[in-house]
């Protein structure tokens, strides 16, 4: 097994719900030791999930904080304040996605952690970002996809405007802040200085689609709906149905049209269209025709015979065929977790791969304050203490 890209590195993890959790999630992944500090009665996502019946910790907390160690501290009590710092000046980075303001409020801000570390990488998400009127708003994911544009463009003209099946918001954000993460710490192994980091819901779901932002910018004027495709590729572009489900092309231009045309048995649909313009002009009535001969076959079809005509193809797959697909689980991208309570359960795993071996994962997420004590000892508090601070509720 590889050694990991971050073996040695410790995050100290003030994150909660989603943005910040997928982000530290990742970093355990690629080796580093997440020290997650929750309140006594746990984070709010250790019960999220949006269901009755859901088993605890819920799948939700599985996900965003598999392989974490957990400490429970009350950061708001004097004793409670002096242990995380005293932890801060043992770490590499420290990461929240509270409100702008409110680490600093507790006293713990960039300024405050960099007296006691200058080398510490201290970094932060929000909704808005953190300047501007509105910084200090609260937020979650539907607020970036909203105000990044991408509801406006998802679904059909004169169709309401649509969010994501999933919380791309929440976890194009914790990309982007995992990367400013990982820049923060080779800054501070080259330079020997720490820095702040933000990034927020509203600058990553722009970011997400600077080509389509940008090409508003400079045209003028706003692109259609992205209907089954996408709103700046026309052609044959997009999702279609087959006798059992949906297959979706790419890159269609070309001697590929031409193959794809053959194939549904309708050449004369080459001939008219044959170069890349004409196609664009004419999405609707080529869409149309290519729905007709697509959905004669089943999509397992269909994907065996594109492919092997080398045409860009993939079967628009449900949750448990991905989960089943022997590629996702090749490449590590499906993977087997032990965990305490549930047995071995499949989950997805790192997307990240070092020396072409899947990424094994660090381990389940953490029982509530399961490593309260370990880090403790490691400060140099002694049982008597700890027992005082437990009796006390700061732990």
């Amino acid at each position: 097994m590889p050694t990991l890209p971050l073996a040695g590195i410790r995050i100290l993890d003030f994150t909660w719900a989603q943005q910040g959790p997928v982000a530290t999630v990742m970093l355990a992944d690629m080796g580093a030791e997440i020290i997650k500090i929750e309140k006594r009665n746990g984070e709010l996502g250790r019960n999220a999930g949006g269901g009755i019946g859901l088993p605890q910790p819920s799948p939700y907390f599985v996900a965003h904080s598999r392989g974490k160690k957990s400490v429970t501290l009350d950061v708001s009590r004097p004793e409670g304040h002096a242990i995380a710092m005293q932890l801060v000046a043992r770490v590499d980075a420290v990461v929240s996605n509270m409100r702008p303001g409110v680490m600093e409020r507790l006293g713990l801000g960039y300024q405050e952690m960099k007296a006691v570390n200058p080398r510490i990488v201290w970094a932060a998400a929000s909704t808005y970002g953190p300047l501007g009127e509105k910084a200090e708003l609260p937020g979650f994911d539907i607020i970036g996809q909203a105000l990044g544009g991408i509801m406006s463009k998802t679904g059909f003209e004169g169709g309401p405007d649509m969010p994501a099946g999933a919380a791309i918001g929440d976890t194009v954000g914790a990309l982007h802040l995992c990367a400013g993460i990982l820049g923060g710490i080779v800054r501070a192994k080259t330079t020997g200085e720490g820095c702040q980091v933000d990034v927020s819901l509203y600058g990553t779901q722009l970011a997400l689609q600077a080509w389509e932002i940008d090409q508003t910018s400079m045209l003028g004027r706003e692109s259609a709906r992205a209907g089954v495709g996408h709103p700046l590729l026309g052609g044959a572009w997009g999702a279609y149905p087959t006798s059992d489900g949906a297959i979706v092309l790419g890159g269609i231009a070309g001697p590929r049209f031409q193959q794809v045309c053959e194939l549904i048995g309708d050449p004369e649909l080459f001939e008219q269209y044959g170069d890349d313009r004409a196609r664009m002009e004419h999405t609707t009535e080529i869409v149309e025709r290519l729905r007709a001969g697509f959905v004669k076959r089943s999509k397992h079809e269909w994907v065996a015979m594109l492919e092997a005509a080398g045409i860009p193809t993939a079967a628009v797959q449900t949750y448990r065929e991905a989960l089943a697909d022997p590629q996702a689980r090749a490449n590590g991208y499906i993977s087997e977790l032990p965990h305490p309570h549930y047995g071995t359960v499949t989950v997805v795993g790192s997307a990240i791969m070092y020396d072409r071996e899947p990424t094994a994962l660090p381990g389940p997420p953490p029982e509530l304050g399961d490593h309260t004590e370990v880090y403790l000892e490691e400060l140099g508090y002694s049982w008597d203490d700890i027992a005082r601070l437990r009796e006390a509720e700061v732990i």
